[in-house]
C-alpha cells in the first residue's frame, strides 16, 4: 500500500506564531461584537419604524387582530354547523 502525503508530513516544522494567532483570534472578537452591536442598532430601528407606521393607522393592530379572530371563529362556527347539517342530511336519506 503506498505511503500517503499525509504520514509524509513532519508536524514537528509546523509552528504558528502565537502572537499573530492571538492577534487573530482578538481582531475576530472585535469584530464579532461590532457585527452584534451592528445588528442590535439595525433591530432597534426596525422595531422604531414599525412602532411609528402602526401608530399612524386608523384602526390600532390589536383592534384589526381582535375582529380578525372573531371572523376566523365565526367562520369555524358556521363550517361546523354547516358539517352537522350535511351528516344529518347524508344520514336521513341514507337511512332505509
Amino acid at each position: 500500500m503506498a505511503e500517503s502525503t499525509f504520514s509524509k508530513i513532519s508536524w514537528t516544522e509546523f509552528r504558528p506564531d502565537q502572537r499573530r494567532l492571538t492577534v487573530g483570534a482578538a481582531l475576530t472578537g472585535l469584530g464579532m461584537l461590532t457585527a452584534a452591536a451592528g445588528v442590535g442598532v439595525l433591530v432597534f430601528e426596525l422595531a422604531r419604524a414599525g412602532r411609528t407606521w402602526t401608530g399612524s393607522w386608523e384602526t390600532p393592530p390589536a383592534e384589526l387582530a381582535q375582529r380578525a379572530l372573531h371572523q376566523a371563529q365565526a367562520a369555524a362556527q358556521s363550517a361546523a354547523q354547516a358539517g352537522r347539517d350535511t351528516w344529518q342530511t347524508y344520514q336521513e336519506s341514507s337511512a332505509p
